[in-house]
């Protein structure tokens, strides 16, 4: 009879501690997936919002660098014909490769019809500017009507685009900030969770033990009489 409680006992126990064992299995693997759910948030916020955002400041400050500079030609005589050419070169270089690398990041559909809008109209401001540069040279004023006509307007649009872009940057962003805050607060959860099961567990095999040793004195005592 004593090796019938002793089994019945060890089976009780291992009963226990299989489920203490797939519970912390269970909440591992739902710990880690929160765990790598925050850190791809946070990862993305920093390669796809962040720098990217940051190349949205440096976009924009070369197209006023150029507009500024534009203006400085046709409206004063600070500017020779070569300096500006060789200065809008420049700018474009450098606002195609900030372009290229903001294309690279992870957009979503808003932000890839307002980079090809801002790409277009990048575009066509380039011809503009060519085209201005080249009327100057032939008459000043021609081209000054040219860009109060023309090129202003151009430039709004470009403003619009930009505005766009930084708009749907901020939203992505704290739609990722409430990713990360929703999987913190899980596993937060989860880690109160596993100590609570931890604790009730623990007074279920203090209770099976104390349980079965009153069982076994029990019987030591009927054997005796």
């Amino acid at each position: 009879m004593k090796w019938a409680f002793a089994i019945q006992r060890k089976i009780r126990l291992a009963i226990v501690l299989a489920i203490t064992m797939l519970c912390v299995i269970f909440f591992s693997l739902i710990e880690s997936y929160n765990v790598s759910s925050i850190s791809k948030s946070f990862h993305s916020i920093y390669e796809d919002r962040l720098i990217p955002a940051v190349d949205l400041y440096a976009i924009s400050w070369h197209i006023h660098t150029k507009r500024n500079k534009l203006v400085t030609f046709l409206f004063t005589d600070k500017i020779n014909p070569n300096e500006i050419s060789l200065a809008l070169n420049s700018s474009n270089k450098k606002l195609d490769s900030l372009i290229s690398k903001y294309e690279n990041t992870h957009l979503v559909k808003a932000e890839t019809n307002h980079l090809a809008n801002l790409k277009k109209n990048i575009k066509t401001f380039e011809r503009d500017e060519l085209l201005l540069v080249n009327a100057a040279s032939e008459s000043k004023d021609f081209a000054k009507n040219l860009y109060l006509n023309t090129t202003v307007q151009l430039y709004d649009e470009l403003d619009k685009d930009l505005i766009e872009l930084t708009r749907v940057q901020s939203e992505i962003g704290k739609e990722l900030l409430a990713e990360s805050v929703k999987s913190q607060l899980s596993s937060d959860f989860i880690s109160r969770l596993q100590i609570i099961i931890a604790i009730i567990l623990g007074l279920i095999i203090m209770i099976l033990i104390l349980t079965d040793k009153q069982v076994v004195l029990k019987q030591e005592k009927f054997n005796l009489n």
